[in-house]
Order: structure tokens, then C-alpha cells, then sequence
């Protein structure tokens, strides 16, 4: 019995020293920014922009994060099955970034510039963006400032009869 409990012993050791041993890995990179290959393009305002299309949790959480910057006209919209009020925030983003609430019949209700966040600020210290509509159905995000320099404020109206 006790050459047993020896055994279990050494084994419990060793399972020990290898758990304990995986602390020191060297944390995941983030991931890589991926287009999405769902893009469309809308008028706004006079400007004709092209769009990623979110529809997916998956989307919605990755959203514009990692990415060193947009192409100048393109931005993403968010797409919910739903309206509801909406919070935003900015985990991994590297440039400041407009965002639209949109209502089902496509007005836009408001427009906040969401301020690029230190890369170590711990995800729930992020500023949060919540809507002040309850009825957001739509986000669109473009790069930081886009909206005031292509006059396009709340209450413009984009066609969004396709989704």
C-alpha cells in the first residue's frame, strides 16, 4: 500500500509541475484583422460609402477592432434583429471612430465620436457608448470625424430597406 500511495504521490507531483508550468506561456497575439466579405454600399448624405456588414454576435463583438485604420469612404453597419437601446465600446480599436444610431426606418437619432482607448485599459474599465434611442436598430461606424466633414448629421435618413 504505501509503494502505491508513493507512486501516486510522484505522479501528483509531476501533474503539479506541469499545470503549474502553464502560466508561463507567452500570451495569445491578438487577432488579426479580417475584412468581411458581406460589404455593400449606401448613400450618405452625398456620399456614396461602402460598408461591412455585421450580422453575427461574432461580427458585432469584433467590429473595426485591430485594424490600423479604414479606406476613406468605408465603414461598417451593424445590423440587430431587434430594436433596443445599444451600447458600443472600444476594445482593440487603433483611431477614433463616428458612430450612427439608426432607427428601423433608417433616420439617424445620434451621432458620438467614440475616442481610441489605451491598448492595457482592462475591458471593463472601457467607456461605454449607449444609445439614447431604445429603438436602435442599426449602428454604422466610419473613421473618427467622417460625419461632421461630410455634413451628415442626426436625422438624415439612409435607405436600409434591404435589411
Amino acid at each position: 500500500m504505501k509503494r502505491f500511495l508513493k507512486g501516486y504521490y510522484v505522479i501528483l507531483f509531476f501533474l503539479i509541475l506541469c499545470v503549474s508550468g502553464c502560466d508561463n506561456q507567452e500570451p495569445e497575439p491578438e487577432p488579426e484583422p479580417e475584412q468581411n466579405d458581406n460589404t455593400v454600399s449606401l448613400v450618405l448624405g452625398t456620399q456614396t460609402v461602402h460598408v461591412e456588414v455585421a450580422d453575427s454576435q461574432e461580427e458585432w463583438q469584433l467590429g473595426l477592432s485591430y485594424r490600423d485604420t479604414l479606406e476613406e469612404n468605408h465603414g461598417m453597419l451593424f445590423v440587430f434583429p431587434e430594436e433596443k437601446r445599444r451600447t458600443f465600446w472600444m476594445r482593440g480599436c487603433n483611431f477614433d471612430i463616428d458612430l450612427a444610431y439608426i432607427e428601423s426606418d433608417g433616420t439617424i437619432s445620434e451621432i458620438i465620436t467614440m475616442k481610441k482607448e489605451p491598448p492595457d485599459t482592462p475591458p471593463f474599465s472601457l467607456t461605454e457608448y449607449t444609445s439614447q434611442s431604445t429603438t436602435i436598430r442599426y449602428a454604422l461606424e466610419m473613421i473618427g470625424g467622417w460625419f461632421e466633414e461630410n455634413n451628415v448629421s442626426a436625422e438624415t435618413k439612409l435607405d436600409l430597406s434591404q435589411f
